[in-house]
């Protein structure tokens, strides 16, 4: 497997483009430069770990809390963004806005704080936009793709580097997190549970059996799995079986929760969430009998940028 060492789109001029990404679990603002050859740099990423998704009531409102705390991080964006008056801004939110009962109103209040088209993507628009971002980074004909969020689970199977099926769970690391809290030291029972549930929900989809193909994973889930199985190893690009996956699941369970910050290659504002997000990864690769894992620093964000510049050139 080879991995793209420049990350090209389609022809087009210099430009700068900043895109916001409305997360159930983070808020980023990413700012990219892209050269007359095609290439595109990752200027500037600001991240903020909104945790909205914590804020959904039982009616299925996002609290009035989490929407200024949604409002704020915008207006934080616009600070930084006054710095590039070139930039051309576009932004979207998935889950946690998606499955809000008041997203109407929150789209409404998100457009008195920043100048900029927002999309609100549909299940299908997320998944489509992770599978466009793990082919253009990495050369592989056959596989799946797994985005793990806080509040949805995309995954994608592409034969031929063409998309074939889709779908997204209504479930992440955050929202299994909160249906299955565990305890500050982690049982078999515990697992156990999240891995019948999260059976249970893949087998609705006959397509996630026995594929034997590739799992390629995007989003802060499955980085801070390679990272941590990067540091333990000391390699470079990770391709992890099932027994490495296994393993860093193990090694973090076998640490204290109040000590988990300190695993290399673990973010610690992942620290109570990373099980949960794990168990999502083992548990696809059991029932597609998957080969490998292979993490990659790509998001749909980068799908979005792609997507866009095909469209431009169509």
């Amino acid at each position: 497997m080879i991995y793209n060492q420049q990350r090209k789109c389609t022809e087009l001029k210099e430009r700068l483009i900043g895109i916001i990404d409305i997360g159930s679990n983070s808020v980023r603002l990413v700012i990219y430069q892209i050269d007359n050859t095609s290439n595109y740099t990752e200027l500037k990423n600001e991240k903020v770990s909104a945790r909205l998704i914590n804020y959904i009531q039982e009616d299925g409102k996002l609290k009035e809390e989490g929407v200024q705390i949604l409002l704020s991080t915008l207006d934080q964006f616009n600070q930084i963004l006054s710095s590039y008056p070139e930039i051309e801004v576009m932004g979207f939110a998935t889950a946690v806005i998606r499955q809000a009962s008041n997203k109407e109103a929150i789209l409404n209040a998100m457009k008195l704080h920043i100048d900029c088209p927002f999309r609100l993507l549909s299940e299908y628009e997320e998944a489509y936009y992770g599978y466009v971002s793990v082919i253009n980074a990495i050369d592989i004909d056959n596989g799946f793709t797994i985005d793990i969020g806080g509040g949805s689970t995309e995954i994608t199977l592409f034969k031929d580097q063409k998309l074939i099926e889709y779908v997204s769970f209504p479930f992440g690391a955050v929202s299994l997190d909160r249906r299955f809290p565990g305890e500050q030291e982690l049982t078999v029972a515990h697992l156990e549970k999240i891995h019948s549930f999260l059976i249970e929900a893949f087998k609705q989809h006959p397509w996630l059996t026995n594929q034997n193909v590739p799992i390629i994973g995007i989003g802060g889930t499955a980085r801070n799995v390679g990272r941590v199985h990067q540091a333990t190893k000391k390699i470079q690009q990770p391709v992890m079986s099932y027994a490495d996956v296994h393993r860093v699941l193990m090694d973090i369970a076998s640490v204290p929760f109040d000590d988990r910050g300190k695993i290399k290659g673990l973010s610690k504002k992942r620290k109570d969430i990373i099980i949960p997000g794990i168990m999502i990864i083992l548990t696809l690769m059991e029932e597609i009998q998957a080969p490998c894992f292979i993490p990659i620093d790509q998001s749909i964000r980068e799908g979005v940028l792609c997507d866009l510049f095909l469209k431009e050139q169509q």
